[in-house]
């Protein structure tokens, strides 16, 4: 990573404009489940520090973003420390006015089932260009720390204002600090997709995806997964965007019986405004996905995000997610829900110094399983250091 960064910034022309900003915050709060743990649990209160640097370089033909996030989080009681670390580089050069490349390589470790965004830190992690990874529901509550590892290249090119095709590959590797119930994996992806625009307004499209997934130390869940569909984008008016997809994945995996084969539907849809006082974006889809326990499962995912700025230094934001893991292609274990919501206010005191006030609630859902459900709530500083030039 620290390569391509290098490479990147020397390659940079001396007129390309530069930006570095660090968020570093400090926070304290109080949870009553933090892991989604099984049985009995104590509440216990916490206390954490996060920095998130920001690197963005542009040319007129090329723009390159460097991001990077740090959190650690000390707990009262007898629960192990919460790190959640990542970094994430792309770059976007034209060749042409008619063509494009790009490439984006990153990494992820956290605690799987944390709500790590619920101290409302800076979306310092894009994941543009790289392959969606599954939240692995089953794993809440196990305390079992992920590292996602992913590469993606891709290439845009439009034969004429109205007709545009692209081309995307992506690699992803999942490992775990402890690997005792959970499977590591690797998945291969690629996509090719047409788009026409109809309007100023209005496009279309098709793509087909493929994804190849190898479980490691074992046969039992390899799967490939082919997925066809369509899509649309309308801008309804000056703030709101509609975009949404529709198709089928097919799968095939193997088993200790042998292969077997599957179908499912796989969709997607997001509503979004975006003004200047308000942001507000809905969203649902439904992928075909490799998971660490019962291999390849259908996701099903809803969401919605909301932001308001209330004056000139106050803003509130309000975010919801819910998911269900199901249609096992193993067909070994029933369906898994999760559910997590946060609420934040944010006062701002001074241009490069803002407080803040969370809260945060989340569950997951299993047969069989007493699980109590997280509350959270946690305040906050958030001081901002850097230059644009």
């Amino acid at each position: 990573m620290s390569l391509v960064a290098g490479t990147m910034l020397c390659a940079a022309p001396a007129m390309a404009e530069t930006e570095f900003t660090t968020d570093l915050s400090l926070g304290a709060g109080a949870s009553t489940n933090p892991y989604l743990e099984n049985g009995p649990v104590q509440s216990t209160a916490s206390g954490s520090i996060s920095v998130a640097p920001r690197l963005r370089i542009t040319d007129a033909a090329t723009t390159f973003n460097l991001r990077g996030f740090a959190r650690i989080e000390e707990y009262e009681r007898n629960f192990r420390t919460n790190n959640s670390f990542g970094v994430n580089g792309s770059v976007e050069h034209g060749l042409s006015e008619r063509t494009e490349l790009r490439g984006s390589l990153g990494y992820r470790g956290s605690i799987v089932g944390v709500n790590d965004a619920f101290f409302n830190p800076p979306d310092v992690i894009d994941d543009n260009f790289l392959p969606v990874v599954a939240d692995d529901i089953a794993l809440n509550g196990l305390n079992q720390r992920r590292h996602t590892f992913q590469a993606g290249v891709g290439i845009s090119h439009s034969f004429s204002e109205l007709d545009s095709i692209n081309a995307d590959l992506g690699a992803t590797a999942i490992r775990f600090a402890d690997s005792v119930v959970q499977d590591e994996f690797n998945a291969f992806n690629q996509n090719i997709g047409y788009s026409r625009v109809l309007s100023d307004r209005t496009s279309v499209g098709a793509s087909v995806g493929f994804s190849q997934v190898n479980y490691l130390g074992q046969r039992t869940g390899d799967s490939s997964i082919i997925t066809p569909s369509v899509n649309i984008s309308h801008q309804i008016s000056q703030d709101f965007t509609i975009t949404a997809s529709a198709g089928v994945s097919f799968a095939r995996s193997k088993n200790i019986l042998g292969t077997t084969k599957s179908s499912d539907l796989a969709a997607s849809f997001n509503l979004c405004r975006d003004n200047e006082n308000n942001k507000l974006c809905i969203g649902a889809s439904r992928q075909t996905l490799p998971t660490s326990f019962d291999g390849v499962r259908s996701q099903t995912a809803f969401n919605i995000g909301y932001s308001q700025q209330l004056n000139r230094d106050d803003s509130i934001s309000l975010n919801g997610s819910y998911s269900r893991s199901s249609n096992s292609v193993l067909g070994v274990s029933n369906d898994l829900d999760y559910l997590r919501s946060s609420v934040t206010f944010n006062h701002k005191f001074r241009e490069r110094f803002t407080g803040f006030v969370s809260f945060g609630y989340s569950d997951s859902y299993q047969d069989g399983i007493n699980r109590k459900a997280n509350t959270q709530v946690g305040i906050g500083i958030r001081l901002t250091f850097g230059n644009n030039r």
